[in-house]
Formats: C-alpha cells, structure tokens, sequence
C-alpha cells in the first residue's frame, strides 16, 4: 500500500470520529482563552492515541503541545479552536443563534482543529507502519482571532525548532496557499471626561466620547499619508450610557496592518500622536491598552 494510500485509509477509517469531534467544539462554542472545552477534548484525544502532551504551554490554559517520534525532521501542525463573539448559531442555513449575542464558530475553527489532529493521527500511523524517522507535532493554538495565542507560545519557544509548521483554514475552495500576511497591532485607547447634564450643565462636561470620535477624525485624515496596502479599522466599546449625559468615559479600539513590522509601529506612533491630540482638544486624558501585535509572514 502506498503512503498516500495509508493516510487516506486511516481518515476515511476515522471520519465518524473526527466529525463527531467537530460536532461536539460547534456546539461549545468559547471565545479567545477561554476554550477549555475544546483545548480538553483535543489533548485528551491526541494522548490516548499514543501523543506526549505538555498542557499549559506559554503560560496559557488552553494551549498544550502533543509529540510523536523522535529526532528530524520535526514537523508542526497548527490547531486551532476558539469562537467569535456573537456568532451563535444551530446547525441551519439560515440565521438562528441558540443564545442571543452567544459565541460561534463561524470562522469555522472547530472544523480546523480537529482536521489538523486527524492529520496529525494519521501521519502517526503512517510513520509506525512504514519506519519514518521524524517528530509529528500538533500545537494547540488558542485565541487566534485575538492574535495572543501563538504569540506567547512563540515566546515561550515552543516552535523554534521546528524544520517545517503547516496550518489550514475552512474555505470555499480547495487549495495550497503560500502567501504572505500583514503585520498588526492592537490596541485600545481609553479617554476620560468629566461627566455633567448635557442639557443643564454642559460647559462643566468634558466628553470623553469626543475625544475618541475626534481621534478617529484624525486617524481617518492619516489613511492618506500611510503606505500603500495599510489597513486600520477601529470600534468605539464603550461610548456613554444616555445621550443627555456627557460621557465620562470612552474606549476606541483599533486593529493596524501594513506590510512591514516597522511600518505598523511608525503608524502606530502616529495614530498615538491622534489620541494626544484629541485630548488636548476635549480637555480630556488618556491611557493604552496594547493588546497584542505580530510580524508579516
């Protein structure tokens, strides 16, 4: 039997399996760190099949590493399984969430992580029947979509010594992609006002959501001056509670992405300089909360 043949017996042998194990990470959907249903299923899976787990790797609960082998090569296989805020949904075509404003899996992550376990299965049994020398390895990727997981992984070491990682992701088509990714920050800038009556107070008010929306004045006034295939996006979390109440308080949160890591932190100290300037304005401070940021690849 050929190994192309080996691989593709075992998974046709253990689709039952595998899709019951996508079933059962769709219908418990956890968002970013929080996947512990999911990180459990999985590294429980990979250790009964013979895999060697580290639970906890990078300081991080939900992310674990599963080995098998010995020796070079080593190659990486990427799982992931975290769920996006808001998108709870059954089983349907149409829109139907089973609980309103619930996570979801509509990035399709609890496809992805489990069929990168059963490839990592099923090159297990290819490389016990035919003698391949190598390590196999599935990293347990949590908090993709947040960017922290494999960020502190990576920090922790976790993949430096790998000759090859390979990764996958749901999608309409059914293809080998090669091509690169931007480099990114995240980050949240929080403004605070005072807070006065809108209608009989005002001139003792100092809006905070002024602040934040004359911010992304400036910011939207920076897209012209920034290099070519940047791309900024930004949502006001927090904006005040009533209109006739000034808001005291103002979070704008913003993803940056340009196509080198160098050009995202020149934008990024500009974008800062935006903030400052929409304080000095509104009679407002301010504070960052940098949340996460990566290199191109």
């Amino acid at each position: 039997m050929g190994t192309q043949q080996i691989v593709l017996e075992y998974l046709d042998d253990h689709d039952e399996k595998l899709s019951y194990l996508a079933r059962e990470i769709w219908e418990h959907p956890e968002i970013a760190l929080e996947e512990r249903f999911a990180c459990g299923l999985l590294a429980d899976e990979l250790e009964s099949a013979g895999f060697t787990v580290e639970r906890g790797v990078g300081q991080l609960p939900t992310a674990f590493v599963a080995s098998y082998g010995s020796g070079k090569p080593i190659i990486g296989i990427l799982g992931e399984y975290d769920a996006l805020p808001g998108l709870s949904q059954r089983l349907s075509a149409e829109r139907d969430p089973v609980e309103q404003g619930g996570p979801g899996h509509g990035c399709g992550h609890n496809l992805l992580g489990v069929a990168s376990l059963g490839a990592a299965r099923a090159l297990k049994e290819l490389m016990a029947k035919e003698g391949i020398p190598g390590t196999i390895r599935y990293y347990g990727c949590p908090a993709e979509e947040t960017l922290v997981g494999k960020t502190f992984m990576a920090k922790a070491g976790v993949f430096d010594d790998l000759d090859a990682a390979l990764a996958w992701h749901p999608g309409d088509i059914n293809a080998v992609w090669s091509g690169s990714s931007l480099a990114m920050n995240s980050f949240k800038v929080n403004f605070y006002g005072v807070s006065a009556h809108a209608a009989a107070d005002p001139y003792n008010g100092r809006s905070a959501l002024d602040a934040a929306q004359l911010m992304d004045i400036g910011v939207n006034y920076l897209r012209e001056h920034v290099e070519q295939d940047t791309r900024i996006h930004s949502v006001i979390e927090n904006g005040g509670q009533a209109p006739n109440v000034v808001p005291p308080e103002a979070t704008i949160w913003y993803f940056v992405r340009a196509p080198k890591r160098e050009q995202v932190e020149a934008i990024y100290q500009r974008m800062l300089d935006c903030a400052k300037g929409a304080a000095l304005m509104t009679g407002t401070t301010y504070d960052i909360e940098f949340l996460t940021g990566c290199y191109e690849l």
